[in-house]
């Protein structure tokens, strides 16, 4: 029995956003990230909650946005960590496999 390597799945063309939706989540993620900026000050706010959220829609809006988020250094693991979360597509390869 080969081993041999399948080629990865390719995924269908994402819907586009109509223009409301587009705004409104881009509004959402900047107000989300402000109110983390305001937290990273302020004693007893989170930070991290409100730029995974901010993250979560930027992600559908300006995938290009997300990457200095993710590069901050004390924010950033929990961020990626979240992200890589099991309901959000994460975990490991062999079990995904195997559920084919």
């Amino acid at each position: 029995m080969t081993d041999t390597p399948r080629p990865p799945l390719e995924r269908p063309p994402r819907k586009r956003l109509s223009r409301p939706v587009h705004w409104a989540l881009d509004g959402l993620g900047a107000a989300l990230l402000a109110t983390g900026a305001v937290g990273v000050v302020t004693p007893g706010l989170p930070t991290t909650v409100f730029w995974i959220g901010a993250v979560m829609c930027f992600l559908k809006t300006r995938p290009h946005a997300v990457r200095p988020l993710l590069r901050t250094p004390i924010v950033g693991p929990a961020i990626r960590w979240y992200l890589r979360w099991r309901p959000f597509g994460g975990g490991r390869r062999r079990g995904r496999r195997t559920a084919r």
